[in-house]
């Protein structure tokens, strides 16, 4: 393949989960800023590891997980990161655009979740991946995974938000 084949290729991914990865990381880090330099980061590794995939679904797995990946690197070496709130930031970011209140809110209660339940809670129900599919996302078990499941549950509720689950957005 030569170079200008490779820039298109790139160019395609970027453009087709480039929105995607942008939302899971920022419900994740909760600064845009940050998480356009995490999504640079991931798409250069993409970029220079040049992975082989099985599948486009295999693909989106694997840009998945080093954007995660990515986020945690990220908030292990600013170990002091500020809290935003939600509402503060929405008017400048178009993440939460057309959704109605209670979709806000649920939001809101996601980003204050830690980053184990939040990870769990992101793929699961907004990203619509299976138990066994998070699992293997995240190397975890999968009892670890329905563990953090019910564990969000638990502390959404206490937010006092019954979540009950489904995808908070549609794509």
């Amino acid at each position: 393949m030569n170079k200008e084949n490779n820039n298109d290729e790139l160019e395609l991914v970027i453009e087709k989960y480039s929105d995607m990865l942008f939302k899971i990381c920022f419900l994740i880090l909760k600064d845009e800023q940050d998480v356009k330099d995490v999504l640079q980061e991931t798409f250069i590794k993409y970029m220079t590891k040049k992975p082989d995939f099985k599948s486009e679904e295999h693909r989106k797995a694997w840009l998945i997980k080093v954007s995660q990946n990515k986020c945690k690197e990220f908030l292990r070496f600013h170990k002091k990161h500020a809290w935003v709130p939600l509402d503060e930031v929405e008017d400048s970011v178009m993440i939460t655009d057309g959704m109605d209140i209670e979709t806000k809110e649920t939001i809101s209660n996601i980003w204050n979740l830690d980053y184990k339940l939040k990870s769990v809670v992101i793929l699961y129900y907004i990203e619509g991946y299976s138990v066994r599919e998070v699992s293997d996302l995240l190397s975890i078990s999968e009892a670890s995974v329905k563990k953090r499941l019910q564990r969000a549950r638990e502390k959404l509720k206490l937010m006092d938000n019954e979540f009950s689950g489904g995808m908070v957005y549609d794509q």
